[in-house]
């Protein structure tokens, strides 16, 4: 088991204030991870540091979906369609106990509809150009019903699939890839200046567990940043020339506006359904949500509103439960806000142009990547979506890499190409395979089979380590909780494993037990 705790943390951090590294990437999402995997395999040393924790922003926070994006076709965004279907793919090789399909239900009562969705489904999959997940098919009322047992009404429609991904889970397990590579990475580690003159050279970083200050040196600094990125720019102060995203890199003006995506949890069987549904928002604004199971739950959303307040705390307010609840209840009768359980809001980076910014919705931006390269030395990535961080990872890397090369620099020493489509997020080998040894395990433990999956799922490779600390101490195998499914050692290990830190850490993101219940309020054990 690759180590990475408090422990390797405290080393990180030593390691970082001694050495100078070829790349210091600020932001520890899903893209900065990328970055730091990419650039580590590469051969370049690289330093990551994260104001919070891995994934406690947008990564964290999104649709927990690995997809296309199917609405997109509709904006023309062929080229950004084509690059999530082929991440889509890539992701679910490299990490299929992580990565896993689920059916989608598009329901069409009408001619007009369903000519609408047939074509628009089967330009979809010849987009993806043989790496579809599976191949859509029209669905009658009774299999339609079958389904989704708890859906109202009784319309036909048509199949598809996506992948499900727990979004923070596949940000520690790149976390962790990038480490096991060479990456030096810390969590709750603020930069709070950046360092240089005409060039940035790095960065002053705060341990927010002890307070200490120091510095981390650079050849080139990355700012992955998410929502924030206009902040960290704006540390470069006045000896450096940056002044914020708009108007730099030659942009022409781009501007970085948050959006507001917010999901609710709905309890155990007030939506009964085994597969997820897109359904039209109840707002009549010509934009749909997902209506989507997750283990013993359903979670619904998205919303996608402006957003200019508190980046760190964006809040779920009435005005965004009642959207999403009058899009599920007219599908499932009965279903009320009394239903909620927990709910979470995530802020989207999107990128606009100064004109647009007046009249144009938030959904109606793309969700492609841009990068800028002022004040120099300093590279931000921001926009994009959770599907195609792979693919923003490279890029970004390739253009360090190729300011790397300049010997005026201090000659670095040369990278290689991305190697990041081959490197396995966390699993070697079939899950299927895993899972039929882990139930053997299990077994001898006395747990239930179910113990099997849920531990390679979530886990991969480390469902051994699992299995020997249970097997060393039995309370290990309890739940943590009354009759969830989370165990002891999924606690333990996110200490050991995680660079899990704080409460927050372990059960809002390593272990979501607070997402399936907003009440709970746990005290850490087991390590």
């Amino acid at each position: 088991m690759l180590p990475f705790s408090a422990q390797t943390r405290t080393a990180n951090l030593t390691r970082m204030a001694e050495d100078r590294f070829d790349v210091l990437v600020i932001g520890g999402g899903i893209t900065g991870v990328g970055i730091a995997l990419d650039a580590a395999a590469r051969g370049l040393s690289v330093a990551l540091v994260e104001k919070d924790d891995f994934a406690a922003g947008t990564s964290g926070r999104s649709s927990r979906l690995v997809h296309g994006g199917l609405r997109y076709l509709e904006h023309g965004e062929f080229g950004l369609v084509i690059q999530s279907l082929r991440e889509r793919g890539i992701l679910f090789r490299l990490a299929p106990h992580l990565v896993r399909p689920v059916p989608m239900y598009m329901l069409a009562g009408d001619l007009r509809s369903r000519a609408t969705y047939r074509v628009g489904l089967t330009g979809y999959e010849l987009l993806a150009a043989g790496r579809n997940i599976g191949y859509h098919r029209s669905v009658s009322a009774g299999q339609v019903r079958a389904a989704i047992p708890g859906l109202g009404a009784r319309p036909r429609g048509f199949r598809y699939f996506e992948c499900q991904v727990d979004d923070a889970r596949l940000t520690i397990e790149v976390a962790r890839t990038a480490q096991a590579a060479g990456a030096r990475l810390a969590n709750h580690a603020r930069v709070s200046g950046l360092l240089g003159d005409g060039r940035v050279t790095g960065a002053v970083v705060t341990d927010e567990m002890t307070g200490q200050r120091f510095e981390v040196r650079a050849r080139a600094v990355v700012n992955a940043a998410g929502v924030w990125a206009d902040q960290v720019t704006r540390l470069a102060g006045a000896g450096l020339a940056g002044a914020g995203l708009a108007g730099v890199g030659g942009a022409g003006g781009v501007r970085l506006l948050p959006s507001k995506g917010v999901h609710l949890v709905f309890a155990p069987g007030a939506i009964r359904t085994t597969a997820a549904l897109v359904a039209p928002s109840g707002a009549d604004d010509g934009r749909y949500i997902f209506i989507v199971p997750w283990e013993d739950r359903v979670y619904a959303g998205t919303t996608d509103s402006p957003y200019t307040g508190d980046l760190d705390h964006p809040a779920v307010d009435a005005a965004d439960r009642d959207y999403i609840v009058s899009a599920v209840a007219p599908n499932f009768p009965g279903v009320t806000e009394r239903d909620v359980v927990s709910s979470w809001a995530g802020l989207r980076p999107l990128l606009s142009q100064d004109e647009e910014l007046g009249d144009a919705r938030t959904s109606d931006l793309s969700r492609n990547h841009a990068i800028f390269t002022d004040p120099p030395g300093l590279f931000t990535i921001t926009g994009g979506k959770l599907t195609t961080y792979r693919a923003m990872a490279e890029d970004l890397v390739n253009r360090v890499a190729a300011a790397l090369s300049d010997a005026a620099l201090g000659g670095a020493r040369g990278a290689g190409p991305c190697r990041t489509r081959s490197i396995p997020l966390g699993l070697h080998g079939s899950p299927v395979a895993a899972v039929r040894l882990a139930r053997t395990e299990v077994a001898w433990l006395g747990l239930p089979p179910q113990a099997a999956a849920r531990l390679v799922q979530r886990y991969g490779d480390d469902w051994r380590e699992a299995i020997r600390m249970i097997s060393e101490d039995r309370s290990l195998g309890e739940p943590v909780v009354g009759t969830l499914p989370v165990l002891g050692v999924e606690v333990a290990l996110a200490r050991s494993r995680e660079m899990a830190l704080t409460d927050e850490d372990v059960f809002v993101r390593r272990t979501r037990l607070t997402t399936r219940d907003a009440s709970l309020r746990l005290t850490p054990s087991g390590g």
